[in-house]
Order: C-alpha cells, then sequence, then structure tokens
C-alpha cells in the first residue's frame, strides 16, 4: 500500500479515516444519512466490526468524502478497476476464476463467500458485504482498498 491507501481487509481503520475525514470536513451525520441512506449508528456499528457494509453505501460514503474505492490486481500488471462500477470488478473476477479453471465450489470453498451470493452480485440483485468482497478479491489476487484523491480532483460521480 502506497501512503494515502487504507487496506479494505482492515474495516475498523478505513472506518476511523472515513469519519476523521467526515468530522474534517464538517458533513453533518445528518447529511451522511440523507445523501446515502445510512444511520450514524450504521456508520458507528461498521467502524466498531459489528457489522459490516454493503460494497455499493461504503463506495458512496467514500467516494463523497474524497476517496476512490479499487480493487487492484496484487501481481504485475497491477490494473486497477474502480468499484463505482461493480459489475466490471464482479466481471473481472469471474473471468479470473474461469481462467485458473477454478469450479464455483472451490472458489466458496476458498473465500467462504457463497455461490449465491455470488450471483446475486452478478445479476445486480444486491451489494456483496464489504467482507465478502475483500474475500473474493484476495482469492483471486486482487486486493481491494480506497485511496485518498489528490486535492482539487473530483470524482467521475462527483462531476
Amino acid at each position: 500500500m502506497q501512503l494515502d491507501e487504507y487496506d479494505l481487509h482492515d474495516q475498523r481503520a478505513a472506518m476511523a479515516v472515513l469519519d476523521a475525514e467526515r468530522k474534517a470536513r464538517g458533513v453533518p451525520t445528518s447529511e451522511i444519512k440523507k445523501r446515502h441512506g445510512v444511520s450514524m449508528n450504521s456508520v458507528y456499528a461498521w467502524r466498531a466490526h459489528t457489522r459490516t457494509p454493503h460494497l455499493q453505501r461504503f463506495v458512496s460514503l467514500a467516494t463523497t468524502l474524497g476517496f476512490d474505492v479499487i480493487m487492484r490486481r496484487i501481481a504485475e500488471p497491477r490494473d486497477e478497476y474502480d468499484l463505482r462500477d461493480q459489475r466490471a470488478a464482479i466481471a473481472v473476477l469471474d473471468a479470473e476464476r474461469k481462467a485458473r479453471d477454478m469450479a464455483l465450489g472451490d472458489m466458496e470453498d476458498k473465500s467462504g463467500v457463497s455461490v449465491n451470493s455470488v450471483y446475486a452480485w452478478r445479476s445486480c440483485v444486491r451489494s456483496p458485504l464489504l467482507c465478502n468482497a475483500v474475500a473474493i478479491a484476495e482469492t483471486f489476487g486482487f486486493e481491494i482498498f480506497m485511496r485518498r484523491r489528490p486535492e482539487g480532483k473530483k470524482s467521475d460521480a462527483a462531476a
């Protein structure tokens, strides 16, 4: 990891960074609920790691607070995928599974994430939990992290 990159394998630390950024920017808790449909009780539970957020909500919150959420291949070439487009990221992971000739049952055994959940993500029925997205990504040689956006640079979603 580089400076200003936060490994999402450690959800507690990432949530602490986001909460500190929210406070530094003066974003009231009511704004978090209004923009993201997330209560501060949920954010505090995510920070305490008593619950884990859905990836879509985590990405939305992080983006608003000046971070990009990225999936990156650990080995060369270190391709990066913006997780605002979850469908594309899931397609990359599925292609990697097929390239490794890994059966879905083996993927479930190695990642601890059910095949039914993966199908629901692929069909966009629901967003994966952050911890499950991290587990699947790691199974196929990727890492998921958030990176502070350089000052003055807006995300494509915010532009």
